[in-house]
C-alpha cells in the first residue's frame, strides 16, 4: 500500500511539475508576443514620426522661398503680392528680387489687347481675346505703322490678314524676308505692338503701371515679353529718329 501511496504522490508531483513548466513556457511566449507587438508598434510610431518630418521638411522647403520672397520684400520695402516675385541670382552671386517673367508678359498682352494699361480684374478676360495660332500677329493699332515699316524696308510680298496675322504672298529672297517667313512658320507666336510703351507691374508696388521704355532709352528698338512658345515684341515709333527702319526690322527678326 506504501509503495502504491509513494507511485500516486510521484505521479501528482511530475504532472505538477508540468503543468508549471507549460506555464512558464507559454508565459515567455505570450511575453515574446507582446514584445514583439510593442516593437512593431514603436517602430510604426518612429515611421510616422519620419514620414511626419519629411513632411515638415518638405513643407518647410516649400516654404523657404516665400519666406526669402518676403526677407527680401522687407529690406526693399516692396508691397507687391508675394506670388508676383521670384529670387533672381546676378552674375556675382548676390540675390535680388524679380517680378516674373509670366506675370509682366500677361500683364503686357492685356495691355495691348485693351491698348491702355488694364485693370485688375480684367487681366483674364482680355488674355482669352488674344490670338492663339503659331505666326506672327500685329496688334490693331499697329498694323499700318508695321506695313509701313515693310515697305521702308523695300519688303513688298507681304500682307496683313483680317485677323491680325502676317502673310507672305510671294516668295521673297532678302534676308530680311526670310527671317520674316522663318517666324511665320515657327512653332512660336510672335505678337508685334508699335507703340513705344509696354504694361508693366510695378518692381515694389506691384502696381500695373505704364512702361514708356521708348522715352527712357529712343536707342531701344524692341523690350520683349516671353511666356512658353509666345513672345511680345513692343516695338520703339521710332519718334526721336535715334534709329533706321532697317535697324528696327533687324531688331524685331532676331527674335
Amino acid at each position: 500500500m506504501k509503495n502504491k501511496k509513494y507511485i500516486i504522490i510521484g505521479l501528482a508531483i511530475i504532472v505538477i511539475i508540468l503543468i508549471v513548466a507549460l506555464v512558464i513556457f507559454f508565459s515567455k511566449k505570450d511575453n515574446e508576443y507582446v514584445n514583439n507587438m510593442i516593437l512593431v508598434s514603436e517602430n510604426n510610431v518612429t515611421n510616422e514620426n519620419a514620414e511626419d518630418n519629411t513632411s515638415i521638411v518638405d513643407q518647410d522647403t516649400s516654404n523657404q522661398n516665400v519666406e526669402e520672397i518676403e526677407n527680401m520684400k522687407n529690406e526693399i520695402n516692396a508691397t507687391g503680392n508675394t506670388g508676383i516675385y521670384y529670387v533672381d541670382e546676378e552674375y556675382d552671386g548676390r540675390k535680388i528680387l524679380q517680378v516674373k517673367p509670366d506675370v509682366q508678359f500677361d500683364v503686357d498682352l492685356a495691355g495691348i489687347i485693351k491698348n491702355t494699361i488694364p485693370e485688375e480684374n480684367e487681366i483674364s478676360e482680355l488674355i482669352e481675346k488674344a490670338p492663339t495660332d503659331n505666326g506672327v500677329w500685329i496688334s490693331e493699332e499697329s498694323r499700318e505703322s508695321f506695313s509701313t515699316l515693310l515697305k521702308n524696308n523695300n519688303i513688298n510680298d507681304f500682307t496683313i490678314s483680317d485677323d491680325g496675322y502676317l502673310q507672305i504672298n510671294n516668295s521673297e529672297n532678302n534676308d530680311m524676308a526670310n527671317k520674316l517667313i522663318n517666324m511665320i512658320n515657327s512653332n512660336n507666336l510672335y505678337i508685334i505692338n508699335i507703340t513705344g510703351i509696354a504694361y508693366e507691374r510695378d518692381y515694389i508696388s506691384g502696381e500695373i503701371t505704364e512702361y514708356p521704355f521708348e522715352d527712357m532709352d529712343p536707342t531701344q528698338a524692341v523690350e520683349p515679353y516671353q511666356k512658353d512658345n509666345k513672345i511680345i515684341l513692343e516695338v520703339t515709333t521710332n519718334k526721336m529718329q535715334e534709329l533706321t527702319e532697317s535697324e528696327i526690322l533687324d531688331a524685331i527678326t532676331s527674335y
